[in-house]
């Protein structure tokens, strides 16, 4: 077996890159409905024959394929379940009631930054970025879309604070991994992500804040009929509030993220059962079944439910399980891509290609940022993307004599972040599937994954806050050498 070049290693990279525009020239919006999915195979197809042509057997291929693909296993079951809580939360009442709710309390003209601020404040409380936008996130696009606001920038905000969160709260296991593969504490990773983090999301609420302010919406929205629409269909209760508690105290207590979301699931069909009970009578009469059926269907379906209000139906209606399958293909697709370019050896020649050219800090630290971004678009999965971009260039800061803490927060600021940026991701394919927005369509405005790799680069090119190993340290060299 003989490494690739790198020449083939962006080919294979560059294939898929090709194989993604055209079909967004000619699918368009209908991209990801199985165009991406075959572009990924086909490019998976190309990078293996390549690799086959070094050398690489098939079973390394086949093994790296089915090791990523195990790795996802977890994010698509927490995908099936992110899709019933979404669903049981709007028949149990819990998401039109915080719609309800909200509409007396926020207003347009602070509306997005307070979207930032409430994102964050859940996904730092819970360390979850898919469980904050599945259920807090939901509830505040319904809220933006009330008060006439473009979904993609309702989305953005929703985005932009639940991924600060996952980014920077010690219950997060992307936090704890970035730590974990580098070697250094976990509170001294967090603490040092604030150097680039904080003025990150300050940024963020800035802009929207002046988009709150200056921005346009969609013109009078008759907040009455809204909130008509949902009184008349639901019996809106502060009590319902109990079931996001208790998902939350089981997030806090870090009950796995799974067992945490069935949990909420099954509390939610329960509440259903016993608030909502006149609604299922309905929707089981409409439809010549029973409640038992009524509720298993919004477990694993979803639904519409009709609310009088064209408007209001449409933003309650939900896909459940079932409509996270599309998002699972892609996520599989995506992961298959991932196992070839492992395999093969792709990754690893274009980085170290990139750290052969690198004299200065800022250098290393834009090139383990771009490659991380690169890592989350080749194997469409931020976890590893984080241990691939914490073991590659661990040696090469070392040698700069960056502390540990440096690349740790360079492979955060620019690879858990970014991963929603991209379409295929689990992160992207699923975010987008939840909140019914484009990924495409919500990128521009995510301004707080945008900002976090600048911020990273700019530390690393004008010297800010960079922590160096003492010079009586040994460099990398010297380690492997003793």
């Amino acid at each position: 077996m003989k490494k690739p070049t790198l020449f083939q290693s962006i080919a294979a990279l560059a294939i898929l890159i090709v194989l993604l525009a055209v079909n967004v020239l000619f699918l368009k919006d209908d991209f990801l409905n199985g165009g991406t999915q075959m572009a990924l195979l086909l490019s998976a197809l190309a990078a293996g024959l390549i690799a086959w042509s070094n050398g690489v057997k098939w079973e390394k291929i086949e093994h790296e394929i089915n090791h990523t693909l195990y790795t996802s296993m977890s994010a698509i079951m927490v995908l099936f379940f992110v899709g019933s809580i979404a669903s049981t939360w709007m028949i149990s009442g819990v998401i039109p009631a915080l719609i309800h709710y909200g509409l007396f309390i926020l207003r347009p003209a602070w509306f997005l930054p307070a979207v930032v601020v409430i994102a964050s404040i859940v996904s730092v409380v819970t360390g979850s970025s898919w469980s904050t936008i599945a259920t807090t996130g939901v509830a505040m696009l319904g809220i933006g879309h009330s008060l006439g606001f473009n979904d993609a920038v309702v989305a953005g905000a929703i985005i932009s604070g639940a991924y600060f969160g996952d980014k920077i709260s010690p219950l997060s296991d992307t936090t704890n991994l970035a730590s974990g593969v580098v070697g250094t504490d976990l509170f001294n990773h967090v603490r040092y992500l604030t150097t680039t983090t904080i003025p990150s999301i300050v940024l963020t609420i800035v802009i929207f804040a002046l988009i709150s302010l200056f921005g346009k919406t969609s013109g009078d929205i008759d907040v009455s009929a809204i909130h008509s629409a949902i009184t008349g269909t639901f019996n809106i209760s502060p009590l319902i509030f109990i079931v996001p508690l208790v998902v939350g105290w089981m997030i806090k207590k870090r009950v796995p993220a799974g067992v945490t979301l069935l949990a909420g699931s099954l509390l939610a069909m329960l509440y259903a059962a016993i608030f909502q009970n006149g609604l299922l009578h309905t929707i089981a009469a409409e439809n010549g079944t029973n409640i038992f059926t009524v509720l298993m269907g919004a477990f694993y379906r979803g639904g519409t439910i009709e609310t009088g209000n064209a408007a209001v139906t449409d933003l309650l209606a939900t896909g459940g399980m079932k409509g996270m399958l599309n998002t699972v293909w892609l996520i599989m697709c995506a992961m298959t891509y991932g196992g070839v370019m492992i395999a093969g050896g792709f990754l690893e020649a274009i980085t170290s290609a990139l750290i052969s050219k690198v004299k200065s800090d800022g250098g290393l630290i834009t090139v383990a940022g771009i490659s991380c971004i690169v890592f989350n678009a080749a194997t469409a999965d931020q976890y590893i993307t984080l241990v691939l971009g914490g073991r590659m260039f661990s040696d090469a800061f070392k040698k700069h004599r960056l502390k540990p803490e440096v690349l740790s927060r360079t492979i955060e600021d620019c690879g858990t972040v970014t991963s929603v940026l991209i379409p295929w991701s689990s992160c992207g394919a699923t975010q987008s599937s939840v909140l019914g927005v484009a990924t495409l369509a919500y990128l521009p405005f995510t301004f707080f994954c945008w900002i976090s790799p600048l911020m990273s680069m700019f530390s690393g090119w004008f010297n800010y806050k960079l922590r160096r190993l003492p010079d009586e340290a040994p460099a990398a060299t010297d380690v492997n050498k003793q």
